[in-house]
């Protein structure tokens, strides 16, 4: 066996913002919809493609979420171990007897386990066909999946039956997790397959009029693509994506016109249980679906992000393997929100936005180097997609989500928490009480504080103030910050602060009539302290706070 571990930095951890309350734990915002995970399954489909007397190459890219992460790689028995810390990033080569050949069943499975979060990506080339794929967490895989139908038949994207090298299926390639599963085949004759634990098993969609499905009695991964699909002329190469399970309701979908390379004639929709592609329709980019929808044009499989999926802050990294080969971002965002879309600490620099219509959404592409790209949103969720062009093929994926919490701090990585007292007290034993918590009497910047009343109030709507961490100096009548901070913006109500006789201490109100303002109160006063820790983040971003 042919196995290399590489070490390099990456920069994620994926957590949401919490709300703590001091009975029960509650959240601002979804948890684990992002693409981290503890355990991963992965399979490399059986790569042709037109250059077959060249050899292919197969890559697992592993990133850290924190320090002293293991990670431990099996494949047929053999393990290897890999210790990471904090944004770290691991490469691990597969040497070609892990590429599945055309057997039903195969247990060229590689299992990725990490005692700590992790994000695994995989990268499959040959010559000038490259595919890369972001892998779905094994606690996000699913029992049914609707599979999308196959693109349009070679001979109808303009290539003589003498210039087709592989006229086979689609294959899909469902990868069984730790326990024995009966997997039902739907759509062309039922079959039945048993499969142990973390055995695979491949099905070929021959009947292109056929409405397919996977039904399994416990979870598994299901991938989805051709080993040699014709790109132009005599031209072709692998494609392959994982696919989505069902969800419970229809999802939102919406294609970017930045997805588009030239090729718009060619470009169709997959939709995960329709019987037929959907022809890309720049007037009307949208669609709904229970299953994965996927944006086709030659060369290309692209998962499309549902609306209610998309999130706060997403990664890029750079890989070795790709060399100098052109890549590039597309982001979409609300068109209200569009100004403040940054990548890395600063916003987009002069960014041509493009509609996507009948919705409220715009897009735009940003090129990409060779380093590590950090694209993320303060107030509002966006999608991001990485994409790159290899002389005359496309790869691309979803970039890995690092987390669904906005802050106007920059993209987090650990969440700030936050606990509101249930006990009336003075500003002093305020202080304790959240220092007994392992948290401090909340002495955030005017504009966080702002920010975050709103949802304070969400959660309680009787409660009308808090004490916060800001005091008036005895000696020299100058407010100052519990953590020692420079006070940069404040936000007193209407008449406030008054004279150093009304009161040395604030509180902020939690009214939406007052605007959520700040009052000076006497210290003594009794008041429900406001007690946070703040968030780990991937990016600082003083400049915006600065700004008001």
């Amino acid at each position: 066996m042919n196995l290399g571990w590489v070490l390099g930095k990456a920069t994620m951890n994926l957590l949401a913002l919490l709300l703590i309350l001091p009975t029960a734990h509650a959240q601002l915002g979804p948890l684990n919809l992002n693409s981290s995970g503890l355990e991963f399954l992965v399979a490399f489909p059986e790569n042709i493609a037109h250059y077959h007397p060249i050899g292919s190459r197969r890559n697992i890219d592993i990133f850290s979420m924190e320090d002293n992460t293991v990670v431990t790689y099996e494949s047929r028995g053999v393990e290897m171990v890999g210790n990471m810390m904090k944004n770290d990033r691991i490469l691990v080569y597969i040497d070609e007897s892990k590429e599945l050949r055309r057997k039903q069943t195969s247990n060229s499975t590689i299992k990725i386990k990490s005692n700590k979060p992790v994000i695994v990506r995989t990268i499959n080339g040959k010559d000038q066909s490259i595919q890369t794929s972001l892998l779905k967490a094994n606690d996000k895989l699913g029992k049914v999946y609707k599979i999308p139908p196959t693109p349009s038949t070679i001979t109808e994207l303009r290539a003589e039956s003498s210039e087709v090298p592989e006229k086979a299926p689609f294959t899909v390639v469902v990868i069984n997790t730790g326990a024995a599963n009966d997997v039902q085949w739907k759509g062309d004759g039922d079959r039945r397959v048993s499969l142990a634990p973390f055995q695979l098993a491949q099905f070929w969609m021959s009947n292109v009029a056929a409405e397919y499905e996977v039904d399994a009695t416990d979870p598994v991964s299901v991938l989805f693509g051709h080993p040699c699909f014709t790109i132009f002329n005599c031209t072709c190469g692998m494609m392959v994506t994982p696919l989505d399970p069902e969800s419970a309701t229809e999802l939102n979908y919406f294609i970017p016109p930045d997805f588009m390379t030239g090729s718009e004639k060619q470009a169709v929709l997959l939709v995960a249980g329709n019987r037929s592609p959907l022809p890309y329709d720049p007037d009307h980019p949208t669609v709904q679906s229970v299953g994965s929808v996927l944006f086709h044009i030659p060369g290309l499989l692209l998962n499309i992000l549902p609306e209610e999926e998309f999130a706060a802050c997403f990664h890029i990294q750079g890989n070795t393997y790709l060399g100098s080969i052109p890549r590039f971002a597309i982001v979409v965002v609300h068109n209200d929100h569009k100004d403040l879309v940054h990548h890395g600490p600063i916003p987009l620099d002069a960014p041509v936005w493009s509609p996507i219509l009948t919705t409220h959404y715009v897009s735009t592409r940003v090129p990409l180097d060779h380093e590590k790209h950090v694209f993320w949103h303060p107030k509002s969720m966006i999608a991001v997609y990485e994409l790159g062009t290899n002389e005359t093929t496309l790869f691309g994926n979803p970039a890995p989500i690092i987390s669904k919490s906005t802050s106007l701090k920059g993209c987090v990585l650990d969440p700030e928490l936050v606990n509101i007292g249930v006990k009336e007290m003075g500003w002093v034993e305020s202080i304790t009480f959240c220092r007994d918590l392992g948290l401090e009497l909340a002495a955030m910047d005017g504009v966080e504080l702002r920010f975050l009343a709103p949802k304070l109030h969400a959660m309680n709507k009787t409660l009308e103030q808090v004490w916060i961490g800001y005091r008036r100096s005895s000696l020299m009548g100058d407010w100052y910050r519990l953590n020692k901070k420079e006070v940069l913006v404040t936000h007193w109500g209407k008449g406030e602060p008054g004279g150093e006789e009304e009161g040395q201490c604030a509180m902020m109100s939690l009214d939406p009539s007052k605007d959520f303002g700040w009052s000076d109160e006497s210290c003594c006063t009794s008041a429900v302290p406001l007690c946070y820790k703040p968030p780990k983040l991937l990016i600082e971003l003083q400049e915006f706070l600065n700004s008001g």
